[in-house]
């Protein structure tokens, strides 16, 4: 009995420190045949102004409209050498297709500087049809411009929409829809999304010739399989952006995806 009680002991500190330190090992999920995430968390820095690094990897943001007029060269002198770009978005009640305000000043101020660019899509598709009206929109509004990086696809549930309880596995169905039509056209696709979303909806055995963009808050990579882009924060810091901004990494020559022109 005494050896019982001590094992439920040890258990129970075991998963105390597993909470407390807010799941300090690689997060995988049973049965999901993925190249697993081999860079180690002593690896990574985070400086004091909440930036993190890793041998080799880049600087990048990710903006939208609401960052507001961007100083593009000032941000090149801070050190960020790629942005994704909000392209455009589908409403969440509604389900409009639209293009970010920002999007033409964006890749145009981030162009000039050579800064490298990619794009995203912000996707409320609730069926395939939708999926490949939004890859068909994304493409129409490039109208051929030149990109180094990939195309991504962001599908988000917002509860209060019309995606709301419908983050489920038709999700990776449409997201492999958008990049098989974005592929076909030339340019390289990739998908967006968070460790929840990778270990259960996304599919992402089925995903593997798209480039993958994690999403985890904190100062290492947690999650247990390979990503070419990884978000870190949301409340970043960057001198010519007068808000917030996401902060992102691209992982080093040999795991970063190839760069992509225009068809």
């Amino acid at each position: 009995m005494y050896k019982i009680r001590t094992i439920a002991v040890l258990i129970a500190l075991l998963l105390w420190l597993v909470t407390l330190t807010g799941c300090s090992f690689p997060r995988y999920s049973p049965g999901l045949n993925l190249p697993r995430n081999e860079r180690e968390s002593g690896d990574f820095s985070q400086l004091s102004d909440g930036t993190v690094t890793y041998p080799g990897a880049v600087q990048g943001i990710d903006v939208a409209s609401h960052q507001g007029e961007i100083d593009w060269q000032a941000v090149r002198q801070a050190g960020i050498e790629f942005a994704i770009l909000q392209i455009g978005y589908r409403g969440y009640t509604q389900g409009g297709l639209n293009v970010d305000e920002r999007f033409e000043e964006n890749y145009q101020g981030a162009k000039e500087q050579g800064i490298r660019i990619g794009v995203y899509f912000y996707a409320q598709a609730i069926s395939r049809e939708e999926a490949l009206q939004e890859a068909d929109f994304v493409l129409r509004t490039l109208d051929g411009r030149e990109l180094d990086l990939p195309v991504f696809y962001d599908w988000e549930e917002v509860a209060e929409g019309r995606t709301g309880g419908r983050a489920n596995a038709s999700v990776g169905e449409y997201a492999g829809l958008f990049c098989q039509r974005v592929a076909d056209a030339g340019y390289q696709a990739g998908v967006y999304f968070n460790q929840s979303y990778g270990l259960t909806i996304m599919q992402l055995e089925t995903l593997t010739d798209y480039v993958f963009w994690l999403a985890e808050y904190r100062g290492w990579q947690s999650f247990g399989y390979e990503v070419a882009f990884w978000q870190y924060t949301g409340q970043g810091y960057v001198d010519g952006i007068g808000t917030n901004v996401d902060r992102n990494l691209m992982y080093p020559a040999g795991e970063e995806p190839n760069e992509t022109s225009a068809p």
